[in-house]
């Protein structure tokens, strides 16, 4: 089959690229997150219960497409904005967390984590929107595309984990981690946008999405190491607690 006929059938069916997301997610985070769950903090289980729902959301709206049920998929993507917002608060609230726990325990690599998780959560914001808004306007195909585009956000870190657990002795830490998984989603969003001019119509999140990571991998070293970002690391950890 063509690959401009493979992309269209993505569009219209798109469930096998959002099932294999969420699969890669749930074998990256086993180890730490779902199979000691009785250990996890309350803020990690808000936000990896909220992120994993938002990788499953897509999966039953196209059930409930397939199905016929549209008033129900209409109320799910109502409901679909508060899950987007615990999203990003939980988010932020972790990574706050971490850049706390570097103030005392410092690691390079843990700031370089504030500055792409943080603006991964903004680039996720604008992603959901987008996605919510071209489902307003019955614009199916940069619905479906935004979709895709913020489904890769919680997928770089589930990436890490996965490289460091199959790879170690190509990925033997976070920090090379890092770098692997921002590779792997590089190429990967290389092929997606490839596969769209073939079709035919090329939309905006999936190239801007490529052009993230892509700036990600230029500037996370120089952010990291440079005092600025430091400072502002150890502020954003400490803003709000009591005694600042």
């Amino acid at each position: 089959m063509p690959a401009a006929q493979l992309f269209h059938r993505a569009i219209r069916r798109p469930w096998p690229i959002f099932a294999a997301a969420l699969a890669l997610a749930v074998m990256g985070f086993w180890p730490s997150f779902f199979k000691k769950l009785p250990d996890t903090p309350l803020p990690h289980h808000v936000h990896g219960w909220s992120a994993t729902a938002w990788m499953l959301l897509p999966l039953l709206q196209y059930a409930l497409i397939r199905s016929g049920r549209r008033s129900l998929h209409r109320y799910v993507g109502y409901a679909s904005v508060a899950l987007a917002a615990i999203v990003a608060a939980s988010g932020v609230y972790v990574v706050r967390m971490m850049a706390y726990k570097n103030m005392t325990s410092f690691r390079l690599a843990s700031v370089k984590f504030v500055w792409l998780d943080l603006t991964g959560i903004v680039f996720f914001c604008v992603l959901a929107g987008v996605a919510i808004a071209a489902a307003r306007q019955r614009d199916i195909r940069l619905h479906v595309t935004a979709l895709v585009a913020s489904a890769f956000i919680p997928l770089e870190a589930a990436l890490e984990r996965l490289f460091v657990n199959l790879l170690p002795s190509l990925v033997p830490d976070f920090d090379a981690a890092l770098y692997a998984s921002l590779i792997f989603l590089e190429v990967t969003c290389a092929a997606l946008v490839l596969l769209e001019w073939r079709s035919g119509r090329v939309r905006w999140p999936l190239p801007a999405l490529l052009g993230y990571y892509l700036s990600m991998h230029a500037s996370l070293t120089p952010l990291a190491t440079s005092r600025g970002f430091q400072s502002f690391s150890d502020w954003f950890a400490m803003a709000g607690r009591s005694g600042n």
